[in-house]
C-alpha cells in the first residue's frame, strides 16, 4: 500500500513539472472546470478596447483572476486584456458594467506568473471624476484606484492586494480575505475595513467613523485622523504614530498595541496576550484613567507601579481612558 501512494504521488508531481514546463513554453497557462470537465484553456489572448465613452457615474466590476486598475485620461475608456475570457461589459444609464461569462466555464487555476501576461481590467476616467457608487469585485488579482470622488465605494477582493490613493468618498467599504491594503490620502465618512489574512496600512486617512477588523496581520496609521473608531486585530499589533481620535475602542486579542497622538474623549483599549505603549501628546491633568493588568505591569507617567494591578483615578472627565490586559504590560507617557 505505501507503494502505491508514493507512485501516486510521484505521477502527481511529474504531471504538475510537466504542466508548468508546458505552460512555460507557450501552452496555456489555465485550467478551466465546465459541464463536460477540467481541461486545458486555448490560451486565446481576447482583448477589448474602448475609448471616448460617454461618460459614466456608476461602475461595477465583477471578475476573476485579474488586476483592476483606474487610469486618468481626458476621456472615458475601458481596456480588458484577459486569455480565454469572454467579456461582457455595458454602458446604459451612465453604469459601466464589466464581468464575464462565469455560467459555464470556472478558471480553477491561472498560471499567468509565468510570463508577462496578466488579465486585466483598465478603466480611464478624467482625474477627480464625481462618481456615485463603485463596485470593485474580483476573486484573485490585484486592485488599484485613484484621484476619484464617489457617493459610494465598495471594493472585495479575495486573493490579491488593494492600493486606494487620493480618494474622497461618502461610505466607504473594503474587504480582503489574503492579501495587502494600502490606503494613502483617503477622506470619508464611514470606512470599514476587513482584512483575515493580511497587513493593513493606512497613512493620511480621515474618516468620521471607522471600523477595523483585521483576521491576522499588521494593523498600521501614520497621520491619520478619525472622529469614532473601532479597531480589533485577533493575531497582529497594532501600531500608530501622529494618531488623531476622539473616541475610540481598540483591541488586539494577540499582540501588541503602540499608539503615538492626540486621543480625545473615551478611549478603551484592551490586549489580551501583549503589551499597550500609549503616548500622549496632551497633559496628565487632561485626562482620568481606569487601568488595570492581569498579568503585567504598569507604567504611568514614567513610574512604575510595582506590585499594582490597577490603577484609578477620581472622577471621570471628558476625556477618560480605560486600558486593560490580561497577559502584558501597560506604559501610559504624556506631554508636558
Amino acid at each position: 500500500m505505501k507503494t502505491i501512494w508514493k507512485v501516486i504521488i510521484i505521477i502527481i508531481i511529474v504531471g504538475l513539472i510537466l504542466s508548468v514546463i508546458g505552460f512555460a513554453t507557450g501552452a496555456s497557462r489555465t485550467l478551466y472546470l465546465d459541464r463536460r470537465g477540467v481541461h486545458i484553456g486555448s490560451g486565446t489572448i481576447n482583448v477589448i478596447e474602448e475609448t471616448n465613452l460617454a461618460p459614466f457615474t456608476s461602475i461595477n466590476v465583477d471578475v476573476g483572476f485579474s488586476n483592476i486598475e483606474f487610469h486618468n485620461s481626458d476621456m472615458f475608456g475601458i481596456n480588458l486584456s484577459g486569455e480565454d475570457i469572454e467579456w461582457q461589459w455595458t454602458l446604459e444609464d451612465g453604469v459601466l458594467s464589466i464581468t464575464h461569462d462565469k455560467n459555464t466555464r470556472w478558471q480553477i487555476v491561472n498560471l499567468s506568473f509565468i510570463g508577462d501576461f496578466r488579465n486585466h481590467v483598465r478603466i480611464y476616467l478624467p482625474e477627480n471624476s464625481e462618481l456615485d457608487i463603485v463596485n470593485i469585485k474580483t476573486s484573485s488579482g490585484d486592485i488599484t484606484l485613484g484621484r476619484i470622488q464617489a457617493n459610494q465605494l465598495e471594493v472585495n477582493n479575495s486573493f490579491g492586494n488593494v492600493d486606494l490613493n487620493d480618494l474622497t468618498i461618502g461610505h466607504m467599504q473594503v474587504t480582503l480575505s489574503s492579501g495587502r491594503f494600502t490606503g494613502v490620502r483617503l477622506l470619508a465618512q464611514n470606512l470599514i475595513y476587513t482584512n483575515r489574512f493580511g497587513d493593513g496600512r493606512f497613512q493620511a486617512v480621515r474618516a468620521d467613523s471607522l471600523s477595523v477588523d483585521s483576521g491576522s496581520g499588521l494593523v498600521q496609521f501614520t497621520n491619520c485622523e478619525f472622529g469614532e473608531a473601532v479597531i480589533t486585530n485577533n493575531f497582529g499589533d497594532i501600531t500608530a504614530t501622529g494618531l488623531n481620535m476622539q473616541k475610540s475602542n481598540i483591541r488586539a486579542n494577540s499582540g501588541a498595541i503602540k499608539i503615538t497622538g492626540d486621543l480625545s474623549g473615551e478611549t478603551i483599549m484592551h490586549a489580551g496576550f501583549g503589551d499597550i505603549d500609549l503616548t500622549m501628546i496632551r497633559a496628565k491633568e487632561d485626562f482620568s484613567y481606569d487601568i488595570s493588568v492581569r498579568f503585567g505591569s504598569i507604567n504611568f507617567d514614567g513610574e512604575r507601579m510595582r506590585d499594582q494591578t490597577a490603577l484609578v483615578s477620581g472622577s471621570v472627565q471628558e476625556n477618560h481612558l480605560k486600558l486593560s490586559a490580561s497577559s502584558g504590560d501597560i506604559k501610559v507617557s504624556f506631554g508636558k
